[in-house]
């Protein structure tokens, strides 16, 4: 029997289940919300639709006991602190606009402000404290963090460059929706066109419902509420209604930028991202299926946009105005979502902006065409925003 064989065999539902149960420490046997069955199906069927390596598997089978070793714990606190889910998240500011389009800058410049609720790396990767931790001290979750970053994230090191990642510091909140096992971030890091079709096909609240409980888990955890949540998807840029449909008071900025300078560096990052999936990973691949997400996403966007209602706060702003005047983007936003300004959260964006310069660990070079992309195919597949973006 091959490592790849038996690594599939033991990414099937029973084996994955009876490890999820003994290693959440609750002496559950069964879930008590077993809707997401569905989308852990069309997950556990991916090594068998694409030619994912070993170490891909491995990665999806660590990820995915991992979400369901939270939901367990999440479900047995639930039972005994039925409280959890009356804490209030409603009322987020999230930070949309495609991957590499200054919105990590924008939602960590922002989350500086202690007013905010940040999403550090730590809690979105394991939202349910471990066993024996103490409420209000969630080292041993950090730490598992610092331990852990590289198989959470299906990144190497040099991701780092690109998308510094540390256990305190904001992260994206992707990494809870994609613990429904049916959000885009699943493709993302194994990109299997049937499980696209079928997500395609679905609806996106139960994702965004998912990451609703589990903020107001952490929200519990820390206390209750101290503030608005301050949240960064690039995969919400596509469906901010469906967000808004969960989370009813939302304010959402996004950041636009060249689409042509975004997809060239969101292909670099692919390529980073993917070679933990394949052993031999094709650039004109990579290429292929950056546009095919992102594509599709901003038309989303754009449709979404044109049919939201007057009472939808959305705030558009330039790439070079996010990355060289954070504070007046904060301001808008701010006076957008009815928060007070204060000088100690311009004091704590201020001195975040000076603690990280731009390409603080680096830079990185990246072109179109070595993934066989040109400016004039970029522009076919997104139509008149990629000239109207240009320059920004």
């Amino acid at each position: 029997m091959t490592d790849l064989t038996s690594l599939k065999q033991a990414f099937t539902l029973e084996p994955l289940l009876d490890e999820a149960f003994a290693q959440s420490g609750t002496g559950a046997k069964a879930f008590r919300d077993e809707s997401f069955f569905a989308g852990l199906n069309k997950v556990l069927e991916i090594p068998h639709n694409i030619d994912i390596s070993p170490g891909g598997v491995r990665i999806m089978h660590v990820n995915s006991l991992r979400f369901l070793v939270n939901r367990l714990r999440w479900e047995a606190d639930v039972a005994k602190h039925p409280e959890i889910l009356d804490e209030d998240v409603d009322d987020p500011i999230v930070v949309l606009g495609l991957p590499r389009s200054g919105t990590t800058k924008l939602q960590r410049f922002l989350s500086a402000d202690p007013a905010l609720q940040a999403t550090p790396a730590w809690a979105m990767w394991n939202p349910a404290p471990f066993p024996g931790e103490q409420r209000g001290d969630p080292t041993p979750r950090r730490d598992w963090a610092n331990a852990m970053m590289n198989a959470v994230t299906n990144t190497g090191d040099t991701y780092q460059i690109m998308h510094e990642f540390a256990a305190d510091e904001a992260e994206e909140s992707s990494f809870i929706p994609i613990a429904n096992f049916d959000n885009i971030g699943q493709f993302i890091t194994a990109p299997d066109y049937q499980y696209l079709d079928w997500l395609r096909s679905r609806s996106r609240v139960p994702s965004q419902a998912y990451l609703k409980q589990m903020l107001k888990y952490l929200q519990w955890q820390q206390g209750g509420k101290k503030g608005p949540w301050l949240l960064k998807n690039p995969c919400n840029t596509g469906e901010f209604l469906e967000v808004l449909e969960v989370f009813p008071r939302a304010t959402f900025v996004i950041s636009r930028r060249d689409i042509y300078k975004t997809m060239g560096s969101s292909m670099r990052m692919g390529t980073e991202i993917l070679q933990n999936t394949f052993d031999d990973l094709d650039p004109a691949f990579v290429g292929r299926y950056t546009i095919d997400i992102w594509a599709h996403e901003l038309k989303r966007y754009f449709a979404q946009r044109e049919a939201m209602g007057p009472e939808v706060r959305l705030i558009e702003v330039d790439y070079s105005t996010c990355v060289d005047d954070g504070l007046s983007v904060a301001r808008e936003v701010y006076a957008a979502h009815g928060l007070p300004w204060t000088q100690q959260g311009e004091a704590a964006m201020r001195q975040w902006d000076i603690a990280n310069p731009r390409h603080k660990l680096g830079s990185y070079g990246y072109s179109l065409e070595d993934y066989g992309w040109s400016e004039e195919r970029i522009a076919e597949a997104f139509g008149p925003v990629a000239e109207e973006w240009r320059g920004k």
